[in-house]
């Protein structure tokens, strides 16, 4: 008990200040941020996250984490490892050693300003004390979980290495490793105030520093900066400013990889093709290193790739990339295709770039982006029931994403997914001098304490579209207070009143400012009304999405041949049982008429109703961030006109009917109609491992699965010439492999693999002849459709006997 206050204590007099840095920075920022102690979330789904993120946190084992580092240090574990990324040779550059301690220290530093939870410094103590006698034990201030981590570094000094991307001589990041650690010692000292992290990291800096960097060529280590690093740049700056010895801004100097810098310094858009997670966080070390030498053009890089990111490459949640790497705006349409889509590791990156950005310029474009990506790509990737986080967000319509489990998905998004919900109240509000800035509509309470104010902001956006702010203060204050206009509130109906009436504003720079003499217990209320938006995918007039205010809005689409057990998945990072996009809703109309199309319901929570013309039906939309175990669609496929979907979308059976063959083919003897229960059966059908769906409400299919099969028994002519008329859909992206057999005979074999076509969905008419010998004497015959193991059949939609 006298633990707990005692820390207690310690938390309400030194969580809400960062420890002293020695050396500041030489360009001042525009607005600072308050420190994460002295936010604190109330209500609503960023709370609920936060509050099973730090549940978790308090349940992972230190020392499962600290178990490759008393391994290397040749002490013996206390525990074995965590599975997967931290222990296991995933595809052949070894585990990825240690790199949770370090995304475990960062979260739990945050976590612990954001909660004052005394739990969490316990924990943060013991962390200590054992990297502590790790780095005593290799006597040099060594401090690595990378296996032979020594021995890899020892080959870089003597010149025998070669460097890829994700690899230092075919092991796995250690540079990256190293950097997770630095950046975890770093908050648990400035954030926790435990002093042993201090030591620790400058022990940390110093190694690297006098027996790897001062031993390299400048080529050198542009070379060993191939090879994904995270920030190390930005560490390096850190210790600079904990100590003020400037060899830690000489070795930051020296780890800008100019392969990033150097032309995004320019302006030039060289991203596509590159690895986009690794690139993100230099910029953060870029920008750190500008602040602290004025060497404009890392700025200037850092704003730039800002900018093309966000500008050029960022989907509509505010995620970019797919398959990890940047790709040509005029791909988009090409892309939305695929399985995988936007990395959680990239938003949360590009988050803190943010934030770091925002701090000095105070662009408004800057809270745009980061409530966008925030609510949309952040919020949405959390499991509602136990806090853990997606890898792959799929754009695809009528796709789903998965989720990690808590104690064997140990991979970066993890890592990423602990720090993002430590930190959700980071931009909500700003300062500069006595000016507040209130930047985002999310229940809190703000403790400003050294001018003695507190703010509590009450909201149930985006649900309702106000929020009101209730300031208190023990005596009379003036200061200004800023209210940020989103750029998606329509003009003449954002209102702000303090204390029931209308008073004297002004708008600047994206905020309405109130200048005044606030007394306690001041109450302004905020109004306004979010624009609803049809906005294109970039590059592309096949596909919208519809946007309220700073809110995707996504429907939900049947759980086509998947259950519950399908969203989560311990090593599985991409969803990959899919189903057509035309599977999901269609957009009908140009923009406007969809606009008029989509009527807010009554419900208390944000839910809209579109209704497209006939025969299309309606569609629930409601913020995509809620929809959770569900097939989505984001973005839908967009026609302006019947006749459009009819040749983009809709298979039109009609042409393709038993009628329209016999009047081809002579004689149709029979059919089945797939699909439909009656016809199935009178043609008794039997089925292993099948399924069958609609494409948009009015097209039958039926499909067999990794060896399954669907057969049927179908009337015959003893004519010369028989045929099997068969009408299959291979849907975009998907491979099959299935035969086709007379009562047990192969007639026809079709394949299709991944060069075919580039995979665009595309239909087949097959008139397959019958040899006569599997027809003479009968008056019936067995039709079977059977996928190849591992592998499925088209999407048979139509499927009759027809003769000459």
């Amino acid at each position: 008990m006298r633990i707990v206050l005692y820390c207690l204590i310690i938390y309400f007099s030194v969580a809400d200040s960062f420890a002293q840095h020695v050396m500041k920075p030489l360009v001042n920022n525009q607005v600072e941020l308050f420190s994460l102690g002295e936010v604190q979330i109330t209500d609503g789904d960023f709370r609920h996250i936060q509050d099973l993120d730090h549940q978790y946190l308090l349940t992972l084992d230190p020392d499962r984490l600290l178990s490759w580092f008393r391994r290397e240090a040749g002490l013996t574990p206390k525990a074995q490892p965590y599975p997967f990324w931290e222990s296991e040779d995933v595809w052949g550059g070894g585990p990825l050693a240690g790199h949770i301690l370090g995304f475990y220290m960062s979260s739990m530093s945050m976590m612990y300003q954001t909660t004052g939870d005394a739990m969490i410094l316990d924990r943060l103590n013991y962390v200590m004390s054992e990297l502590k006698v790790c780095q005593e034990a290799h006597g040099d201030g060594f401090l690595l979980a990378t296996i032979n981590g020594k021995k890899v570094f020892e080959d870089v000094i003597d010149g025998d290495f070669s460097t890829t991307n994700p690899c230092i001589n075919k092991t796995w990041e250690p540079v990256y490793v190293m950097n997770k650690i630095m950046l975890g010692l770093y908050g648990v000292y400035t954030r926790c105030n435990i002093q042993e992290a201090k030591p620790i990291l400058i022990g940390m800096a110093d190694w690297f520093g006098y027996e790897i960097l001062d031993k390299l060529s400048h080529e050198d280590i542009q070379k060993l900066l191939v090879c994904e690093h995270g920030s190390i740049n930005e560490s390096y700056i850190q210790v600079y400013a904990l100590t003020g010895n400037k060899k830690y801004l000489e070795w930051a100097k020296k780890l800008n990889d100019e392969d990033m810098w150097i032309p995004l310094s320019e302006g030039k858009d060289i991203l596509n093709g590159w690895h986009a997670n690794t690139q993100i966080p230099k910029f953060t070390g870029f920008n750190e290193v500008y602040r602290y030498t004025n060497n404009k053009a890392y700025n200037n890089a850092a704003v730039n790739f800002w900018d093309i990111v966000v500008k050029k490459h960022t989907w509509i949640n505010g995620g970019n990339s797919t398959g990890e790497h940047f790709f040509e705006e005029s791909l988009f349409e090409n892309k939305i295709s695929q399985k995988g889509g936007p990395e959680s590791c990239n938003s949360v990156n590009m988050m803190r770039l943010t934030e770091k950005l925002y701090q000095m310029d105070a662009r408004p474009e800057r809270i745009d982006y980061y409530e966008k990506v925030l609510y949309n790509h952040i919020l949405a990737n959390y499991d509602p029931e136990q806090g853990m986080c997606v890898y792959y967000t799929p754009m695809r319509p009528g796709h789903y994403k998965i989720y990690g489990t808590k104690y064997h998905s140990f991979w970066c998004c993890t890592g990423t997914g602990f720090e993002a919900p430590a930190k959700f109240a980071q931009m909500i509000y700003a300062y500069k001098n006595s000016s507040l800035y209130v930047n985002l509509f999310i229940p809190s309470k703000l403790n400003w304490k050294d001018r003695g104010i507190k703010l509590t902001q009450s909201t149930a956006f985006p649900d309702k579209n106000e929020s009101v702010l209730l300031i208190q203060t023990s005596h009379d204050r003036q200061f200004d207070l800023n209210i940020r206009k989103p750029y998606w509130a329509l003009d003449k109906d954002f209102l702000v009143k303090v204390n029931g009436e209308q008073v004297q504003t002004r708008l600047q720079g994206g905020y309405i400012t109130i200048s005044r003499e606030w007394k306690n217990n001041d109450r302004v209320q905020i109004m306004f009304n979010p624009k609803l938006e049809i906005v294109p995918l970039k590059g592309s007039k096949r596909y919208s999405a519809i946007v309220y205010g700073p809110i995707v809005l996504g429907t939900k689409v049947n759980n086509t041949n998947i259950c519950k057990e399908e969203f989560r998945h311990a090593r599985k990072t991409v969803a990959d049982i899919m189903i057509p996009m035309s599977g999901a809703p269609v957009l009908l109309g140009d923009i406007n008429e969809i606009k008029r199309c989509i009527i807010r319901t009554q419900n208390e929570e944000l839910q809209f109703k579109y209704t497209p013309s006939k025969p299309l039906e309606s569609v629930i939309l409601l913020p995509y961030y809620r929809i959770h175990f569900n097939r989505y669609a984001i973005y839908m496929i967009h026609v302006n006109n019947m006749d459009e979907y009819r040749n983009t979308v809709c298979y039109n059976q009609s042409k393709l009917n038993v009628d329209s063959v016999a009047s081809s083919h002579k004689e149709a003897v029979d059919a089945v109609y797939i699909g439909d229960v009656d016809s199935e059966r009178m043609h008794k059908m039997e089925a292993v491992n099948s399924i069958s769906g609609k494409y948009d409400y009015l097209l039958s299919w039926r499909r067999a699965l990794d060896g399954g099969y669907f057969m049927y028994n179908l009337k015959t002519i003893p004519s010369k010439e028989v045929f099997l008329y068969l009408v299959f859909r291979a849907n975009d992206q998907e491979t099959f492999a299935f035969d086709i057999l007379v009562d047990g005979q192969i007639v026809k074999t079709f394949i299709r693999d991944k060069s075919t076509n580039r995979l665009s969905t595309r239909y087949y008419r097959e008139l397959i002849p019958i040899p006569q010998e599997l027809i003479l004497g009968k008056k019936d015959i067995t039709i079977k459709i059977s996928a190849k193991l591992k592998e499925m059949s088209g999407d048979i939609l139509d499927l009759c006997v027809v003769g000459k």
